[in-house]
């Protein structure tokens, strides 16, 4: 059920916020009044992406803001998202000035897919022609689903699909750090394998010595050759 929504600095609207209470809540006003606006903010709870052109004051970030009485029943669909669950739960949205968008539930920031999810179990909003999700397959299973009254079936279904995503997440994890690990150890092999088959009592030290003063020397030996070249130059 939903109890209040809280709007700032969204369209018109400069800060307004409604309670209702059980039963049949009507909204009444004429054309022009702003019933429209209080929808397209509740749509921004659906899920539904922002614009930035609805920010009132384009200095400050919009805030639509919708308390929900909810059920045990919604619990592990919380536990899947890793969400705190709330039997007052509050869903927020937020529209920066910069044009990006943030959604929280409960305070915990979600993404948009998510936020549909949960709001769609939580309100539905009927407008003209409506009558066109039927064609819709995503419609007419949940009209499915809510008719058998396997709701609690399909959260725990969810709720283990999220576990199973999670888990196959961390075996990819793992096989790549397997490979990776395959890949290091096969390198290091083949530098153990290079050094073995060097005769250390062939090298001569002292000559590599020279050569690794010199490379260090190389700098100082330029600037020295290119000051006697300058020099030379000069007296000619």
């Amino acid at each position: 059920m939903l109890n209040r929504i809280f709007i700032q600095n969204f369209a018109l609207i400069d800060t307004l916020e409604i309670s209702l209470e059980k039963g049949l809540q009507v909204i009444t006003g004429e054309t022009g009044a702003g019933k429209s606006i209080i929808l397209g903010a509740l749509r921004l709870i659906l899920g539904e992406r922002a614009d930035v052109k609805a920010i009132a004051n384009a200095e400050k970030k919009s805030i639509v803001e919708a308390e929900f009485s909810v059920s045990e029943g919604l619990k592990p669909f919380f536990d899947a998202n890793e969400l705190d669950f709330e039997l007052q739960t509050i869903i927020r949205r937020e529209i920066l000035p910069s044009g990006k968008s943030r959604a929280f539930v409960n305070d915990v920031p979600v993404t948009l897919e998510v936020l549909k999810q949960l709001s769609q179990q939580l309100i539905d909003i009927h407008s003209q022609f409506e009558t066109s999700n039927l064609f819709s397959q995503d419609y007419q299973f949940a009209i499915i689903d809510g008719l058998s009254e396997n709701k609690n079936l399909i959260l725990e279904y969810q709720s283990l699909f999220h576990q199973w995503k999670q888990q196959e997440k961390q075996l990819a994890q793992l096989k790549k750090q397997l490979e990776d690990g395959n890949k290091e150890s096969d390198y290091k092999a083949f530098l153990l394998n290079e050094l073995e088959e060097i005769d250390l009592d062939e090298i001569d030290w002292e000559g590599l010595q020279a050569k690794l003063t010199t490379q260090e020397n190389a700098e100082t030996i330029s600037e020295a050759l290119a000051g006697v070249f300058a020099v030379l130059m000069q007296r000619k």
